[in-house]
């Protein structure tokens, strides 16, 4: 370890995106890793008295919040709010009793925006209309609520994706279906619609993104993570058929629209932009690279 190197310390650190970002800049920060859950194995973030330890301990340079559960991964929303809210309420409460001020980057999630055919901005009203959406609001007043004493930085990641993805998102799931047809294993590959639109961003331009607002973030600035694209399901579905050479597929859809979440969405990254940054990849290297590495496609 170099002794020059900011100590960068990575709340949720085991999930895709932590995981991934420690892969990418594990020679640019020293980073301390904090794999958090309630089972007793690891630290329970959502509890005062095991984070402030943790904190007392790093006094980083920054710290990257990413810790929380999300809606694909409990059914539980009380567990929702009180993992995301109270992480983020005792990270700041800590650190102000701690008398330390590191920089603060905190993911939150699209979600918050309402659906909308044109592409969204930071300053597009936040209309949340699920719990996780909800939460994540809710998240994000409790981070600004300690602006200025702390320096707060929210990143909103639009659709993330990327290989090793947990199989419940949108991207796992439809590549999974798609094998099991090609098995035969399932008639008809089902989908809850196909008219959506979706700005979907690959794992390694979020990382960059973050990296970017680590070192240049305004504190109290929110910054869309995105590539401006709005992409359809119809030809991300296109897509997929052609790289795992399916070219007859059957679909069969519950409804016309998202009955609970959003229908449309793509966002606008010009704010980030002006820090110097830009998505490197487009939706089809994206779903290239994500069927390269899980299946050898």
């Amino acid at each position: 370890m170099n002794d020059d190197m900011k100590e960068l310390l990575v709340l949720g650190a085991g999930g895709f995106i932590g995981k991934r970002f420690i892969e990418m800049y594990t020679d640019d920060y020293d980073i301390i890793p904090i794999v958090s859950d309630a089972d007793g194995k690891n630290p329970d973030l959502s509890n005062y008295d095991e984070l402030i330890p943790i904190i007392e301990k790093c006094r980083s340079y920054a710290i990257l919040n990413l810790a929380g559960k999300s809606y694909h991964s409990t059914g539980d929303d009380g567990g929702i709010y009180e993992s995301n809210s109270l992480v983020q309420l005792n990270l700041h409460e800590a650190l102000r009793r701690l008398g330390c001020n590191p920089k603060i980057i905190f993911c939150s999630s699209s979600a918050v925006y309402e659906s909308s055919t044109e592409p969204v901005d930071e300053n597009t009203p936040c209309m949340p209309v699920n719990s996780y959406a909800k939460a994540k609001y809710i998240q994000e007043r409790v981070a600004l609520s300690y602006h200025p004493s702390h320096h707060v930085t929210i990143a909103r990641l639009f659709n993330v994706i990327g290989p090793f993805q947990n199989e419940n998102f949108f991207i796992p799931t439809l590549i999974r279906r798609v094998l099991q047809y090609r098995k035969k294993e399932i008639p008809e590959v089902p989908l809850k619609t196909l008219n959506a639109m979706r700005d979907f961003i690959y794992i390694d331009d979020v990382c960059s993104a973050i990296k970017v607002l680590i070192e240049k973030g305004e504190s109290g600035g929110i910054y869309n993570v995105c590539t401006g694209d709005g992409i359809s399901i119809e030809k991300v579905i296109e897509i997929i058929k052609k790289l795992l050479n399916t070219p007859e597929l059957p679909i069969k859809t519950a409804d016309d629209h998202v009955r609970e979440g959003i229908n449309y969405q793509v966002g606008s990254y010009n704010k980030l932009q002006a820090l110097g940054w830009s998505p490197a990849y487009d939706i089809e290297e994206s779903l290239k690279r994500i069927v390269g590495e899980e299946y050898g496609g």
